[in-house]
């Protein structure tokens, strides 16, 4: 930079020369010349001595409800007493529990609307949240009694004071003997009974009243005779049905957590008592005639005749079905102090809001619906759903729609709920009611529309398909072209245990205990690495590898595992028509076949890019190298049969990348026992189960079947079995192994029978190794018949009864017959070499040395420019291979792995280019059984690239030529810099002289 402000100098100092002394501008204009020269030559120097990268083209949703929903199980009884829960909460307070429950607003309080026409407080507090069952005989000696029973998603709330004026137990007739004593009889309720039905009527708004529960009160008498002392088995149900009652003596211990053996001033302590008026409770004690319990004013408990006039504090059930909201009484929030109370919102399911949706604006989100003279306004909540108590982040109530989005929290994720609200009060009673809520996702103060996550699958099968997620995804990197880079696997919570446990059960060792779920992935998962991860098979074989161990220990038990909500009843989807699994979120999953027709599968979903929402579909993408040297495809699997009668697979190629000429391949065949039940009329010699190998001319198969070996899990899985002699035999490119029945099968009087140390569908593998030899076909990235695999198929022959088996050959001799192949793949690098300056001139002659891993190659010459990579024993193999007239130059029978590529002689009038790779990539199928396609990758240089139709690497030579001088690597950088630095100095030295000059001259 501070060299191109020189050269801006320069001219501007040319424009002041222009008129000055003679020659001042036309040396200075040769000046500026020079420099501009000499700062081109240097650039270009810098410039090419810099890397050049080429770019790489139901029913209603309610939602937790903001008190109750948060309200937990300290105990881990199943039931919630917030009383309890709350006591000696303030300090220096002792048995506060009454006292620190939060104030629920409740039914009316203006005068006008109430029993008795008395001003009501309207606070309820909060006994217990169900289900809670009741307690036969609770309380105290003399005077035991049921407590009031919970279900699921019921309260029990009670008022913090009177709701009447003092009234007798039992006015309605006139009362001389023990059968007027009882709560309620079939003949008719007392008259606490039917205050507390009149209260229910009276006091509360008809949603409130929608909203408490009618049922039978537990603890009361209903014997015409009482219920005395040593008689408490005659306390009942009552009666009738009941929304508002008094509490009974045995909530009274239990609710409020009262000992049995503490006295009755404690209840004083506890803050239960009313003012100044006695409040009823119900027993089951009624010893004589007139005869009940009542509590003091002072919370003393009172045992004596109906006479005295005590009030009703009212409790009652509240169902939370259609419970919206509990929040501020004056604004809805959740941010409450101490003393503030809340109120409840309740869904009105007749009710909802007409074309209603949700619109935002900058710092606004607006719900705009039908206008309903019945609202006052529109409620809302929002929740975080990854919130572990599923408690309301944030609620209000807004009376034109228009609600503030400063509250919700940059880039969170929200479910939102709104609803049309008509207010209470005190009149109306002083809870909302509201219309049925509309749910939405927000994020950033706007709707979003989740990402849908889903796994795409192929098969069949009749049994349910389950997903578990057993990873979680987390620092996610895409490239720049928007691909899946890299991501991290974090075990889930709660998980780690179970993940460990399985993976140990697979034969892992020093399995990562913080992280289980990322030490399988870096090992098991099927993603090549370099080096090679231990294990990567089995993400496509059905018998294979580690994995799938791992996914069979999990499904084995999978209680300790989470379910998605969505399974598949069944499945028929052929390639090309897949069924798609829906899941939560992002993550790895094991899915699972209740039939147990498929193995366990272990898959990744794909990853959301909201870069490349606009390109692909939905912006989900995968690896840029999903499916290259078998790395499976994120978010879509093949159901794998767990009854194979046989099948082939290649077990030494873990990174997929096929293997060099001259290799020795390792193949297994994988059989299953058959139920010989019933072939009782084929005798054990006669019987027929043989395996028959038949290599293609590329593979030598081993002499005299030497290393063949044969694994019967049932018995060893590491541990051979040997077989009668001369079971196995090669004859030309066939290998026959025709004792296997020795393992399995034993004679049975005139027939054949399974052993028992071998059950039916025992797996059977067969080992052995072959040799890819100079005969083996090669694949390439040329259009048609370019990818050649070198195919080796097995055939397992055996007797049947009756017909042939569906799907299988019947050879008409009482045998049936089935096929299975692997593929065995070796590649070619195509290169051409042209002239860098015109692209029409081929350059033959060129030299080239090839390395991998840093070793020298060495191929044997087929013909000009064709080269094969030699095996052991060739005596005419050479390192240097020469490109054809033609400028192509192909080098045959290698993995596909990076070579390196070094000229080592360019034609005459041509500079060398630099050393740079070429990678070869084949693109395998879903299962990694055939290659699909191949692709190569350079790097090094930009003068070696992959030509555009993909089929070949083009290498350019530069010619002779101080233009060209950059493309000779770093001799040629060094020069070019040398000459534009003497350059430079050149052309500044002028400019310096004159500048001096033309100093003097002005002192002068």
């Amino acid at each position: 930079m501070g060299r191109l402000r020189t050269f801006v100098a320069c001219c501007r100092h040319l424009e002041r020369s222009e008129g000055k002394r003679p020659g001042d501008y036309k040396r200075k204009l040769l000046t500026c010349i020079a420099f501009a020269f000499a700062m081109f030559v240097l650039i270009a120097g810098i410039l090419v001595s810099t890397p050049v990268h080429e770019a790489v083209a139901d029913a209603n949703d309610y939602g937790p409800d903001g008190y109750f929903s948060a309200l937990k199980d300290t105990d881990g009884d199943g039931k919630v007493m917030p009383v309890v829960d709350k006591d000696n909460e303030t300090p220096d307070v002792p048995q506060d529990g009454w006292i620190n429950v939060r104030r629920i607003m409740f039914g009316k309080t203006a005068s006008s609307e109430t029993y008795d026409s008395l001003t009501l407080s309207g606070g309820y507090k909060t006994l217990g949240l169900g289900a809670i069952s009741s307690i036969p005989d609770a309380g105290y000696v003399g005077l035991q009694s049921a407590t009031t029973s919970l279900l699921s998603d019921e309260v029990l709330l009670a008022a913090d004071h009177m709701s009447t004026n003092g009234f007798r137990f039992q006015p309605w007739k006139a009362c001389s003997s023990q059968d007027c004593n009882y709560y309620d009889y079939s003949s008719g309720k007392s008259n606490t009974a039917v205050v507390s039905d009149s209260v229910a009527d009276r006091n509360y708004s008809q949603s409130e009243k929608d909203s408490i529960i009618n049922r039978s009160v537990e603890g009361v008498c209903t014997s015409s005779n009482g219920c005395g002392s040593g008689s408490y088995t005659a306390q009942r149900l009552s009666v009738y049905a009941y929304k508002v009652f008094p509490l009974s003596t045995g909530d009274i211990s239990v609710y409020f957590n009262i000992p049995p053996a503490d006295t009755q001033s404690e209840y004083a302590n506890r803050n239960i008592d009313g003012g100044n008026e006695r409040l009823w409770l119900r027993s089951a004690n009624h010893t004589g005639a007139n005869y009940t319990v009542n509590v003091y004013a002072r919370g003393e408990m009172f045992t004596g005749y109906m006479a005295p006039e005590a009030a009703l504090r009212p409790a009652f059930r509240l169902k939370l079905d259609n419970l919206l909201l509990s929040a501020h009484s004056e604004n809805q929030t959740q941010v409450l102090d101490d003393d503030d109370s809340l109120r409840l919102t309740f869904a009105d399911e007749n009710w909802s809001l007409k074309d209603s949706k949700l619109d935002s604006v900058p710092g606004t989100l607006m719900v705009d619906a039908d206008e309903d003279a019945s609202i006052d306004g529109y409620g809302w909540k929002a929740v975080d759903p990854t919130a572990e108590d599923g408690s309301v982040f944030a609620s209000g109530f807004s009376e034109d729609g228009n609600i503030d989005t400063s509250v919700f929290p940059a880039g969170k994720v929200l479910d939102f709920y709104f609803w049309g609200q008509e207010n209470g009060s005190a009149e109306k009673g002083w809870s909302n009611r509201a219309t049925t809520a509309n749910r939405v996702t927000i994020k950033d103060g706007k709707e979003y529309v989740p990402r849908s996550f889903g796994i795409s699958l192929t098969g069949q099968t009749s049994g349910t398909l389950t997903a578990y997620r057993i990873g979680e995804y987390d620092e996610t990197l895409f490239t720049q072209t928007g691909a899946l880079k890299s991501v991290r696997l974090d075990t889930p919570e709660d998980l780690g245990t179970v993940l460990k446990t399985a993976a140990e059960t697979a034969g892992g060792a020093d399995v990562d205990a913080d992280n289980p779920i990322g030490w399988v992935a870096s090992r098991w998962l099927g993603y090549p690495t370099d080096p090679a991860s231990e294990d990567v098979t089995s993400a496509f074989s059905p018998y294979a590898g580690q994995l799938q161990l791992f996914a069979q220990a999990l499904a084995e038990d999978a209680s300790g595992l989470t379910a998605e909500p969505v399974p598949l009843n069944g499945l028929d989807a052929p390639v090309d028509s897949p069924v798609t699994l829906p899941v939560s979120g992002p993550g790895l999953y094991l899915i699972v076949d209740s039939s147990g027709t498929s193995l366990p599968i272990i898959v990744g979903t794909k990853v959301f890019n909201e870069a490349m929402e606009d390109v692909v579909e939905d912006g989900m993408v995968d690896f840029a190298d999903a499916g290259v040297k078998g790395k499976p495809r994120l978010g879509q699997a093949a159901l794998k049969t767990t009854v194979t009668d046989i099948a082939k697979r290649i077990v030494n190629d873990a990174g997929m990348d096929g293997f060099d000429v001259g290799s020795e391949v390792e193949f297994e065949v994988a059989l299953r026992v058959p139920d010989l039940s019933g072939l009782s009329n084929v005798s054990y010699d006669s019987y027929v189960f043989d395996v028959a190998d038949e290599a293609a001319s590329g593979l030598t198969l081993p002499a005299d079947g030497s290393g063949v070996e044969v694994f019967v899990d049932a018995l060893s899985p590491t541990e051979p079995q040997t077989l009668p002699p001369s079971s196995i035999a090669v004859s030309g490119d066939t290998l026959s192994v025709d004792g296997l029945k020795a393992v399995f099968a034993e004679s049975s009087g005139s027939g054949v029978r399974n052993q028992d140390a071998v059950p039916v569908d025992s797996l059977i593998r067969i080992r052995y190794r072959a040799v890819l030899n100079a005969s083996a076909v090669v694949s390439s990235p040329v259009e048609g018949e370019s990818l050649k695999p070198n195919v080796n198929a097995v055939t397992l022959t055996r007797s049947y009864t009756d017909s042939a088996t569906e799907g299988w050959t019947d050879n008409g001799d009482g045998t049936e017959s089935k096929s299975a192949t692997a593929n065995v793949y070796s590649f070619t690098v195509d290169v051409v070499k042209l002239d860098k300056d015109d692209r029409s001139t081929t350059l033959g002659g060129v030299g080239f040395e090839v390395s991998r891993d840093g070793e020298p190659l060495r191929f044997e010459k087929v013909v000009d420019g064709v080269y094969r990579l030699a095996v052991s024993g060739e005596g005419g193999a050479t390192q240097a291979v020469t490109t054809h007239t033609d400028g192509t130059l192909s080098l045959q029978g290698v993995e596909a792995r990076e070579l390196s590529f070094k000229e080592t002689k360019a034609p005459s009038g041509y500079f060398r280019v630099s050393d740079f790779t070429v990678d070869i990539r084949p693109v395998w199928n879903e299962d990694a059984t055939q290659v699909t396609k191949v692709t190569y990758a350079t790097a090094g240089t930009n003068l070696a690239y992959v030509s555009k139709d993909g089929r070949q690497v083009t290498v350019l030579d530069p010619a002779w030529s101080l233009a060209n001088l950059p493309y000779t690597g770093g001799m040629g950088i060094l020069i070019l810099l040398i000459v534009g630095g003497l350059m430079l100095v050149f052309a500044v030295r002028p400019y310096v002289l004159s500048k001096r000059a033309e100093r003097d001259a002005n002192l002068v």
